[in-house]
């Protein structure tokens, strides 16, 4: 599957992880898993809900050290076990469309000689919403919660 990447809209993070690309899925793909990574600490997820199949839902709903709730829900659109995943807010479960939405998100993993390459994007319909993302700290947080990924993960290669 070819995602063509637009400077204008798009952010992207391109790592090499220390772990197999099936570890960094399970991370992913597993609600109980999914809540212990995807925001950077201090902030963490109180509840996290997936089907990653295309047409499944992706839920998490985020706690801030302020007591701040933001919940996240979209639709599944792309899943490969170990390979990619593709979902986005601006549609909900079983392909409904929104009124609005934010991004769409692009997960990609490929075996590398020391792990997995991983690659997440972060696609916009507008370039000001980009800079939204940016102005909101997009690297610093993806980047950590990454960095938060591949710990948990490594743990999982190693069990």
């Amino acid at each position: 599957m070819y995602f063509s990447f637009s400077k204008e809209t798009d952010l992207e993070i391109d790592r090499v992880l220390n772990v197999s690309p099936m570890a960094v899925w399970r991370c992913w793909s597993e609600p109980d898993l999914l809540q212990k990574w995807f925001y950077p600490k201090p902030a963490f997820a109180e509840e996290a809900r997936i089907n990653p199949t295309p047409g499944g839902e992706f839920y998490t709903r985020l706690r801030s050290p302020r007591g701040v709730t933001v919940e996240t829900s979209g639709c599944v659109l792309a899943a490969s076990p170990g390979r990619l995943l593709v979902y986005s807010d601006r549609l909900g479960p079983g392909f409904h469309p929104r009124r609005s939405g934010f991004l769409t998100t692009v997960i990609m993993l490929s075996a590398d000689a020391v792990g997995t390459r991983y690659i997440a994007r972060a696609l916009h319909t507008t370039p000001e919403q980009k800079k939204k993302h940016e102005d909101m700290g997009f690297y610093n947080g993806w980047g950590r919660a990454i960095t938060q990924l591949g710990e948990l993960a490594q743990g999982l290669d190693r069990g």
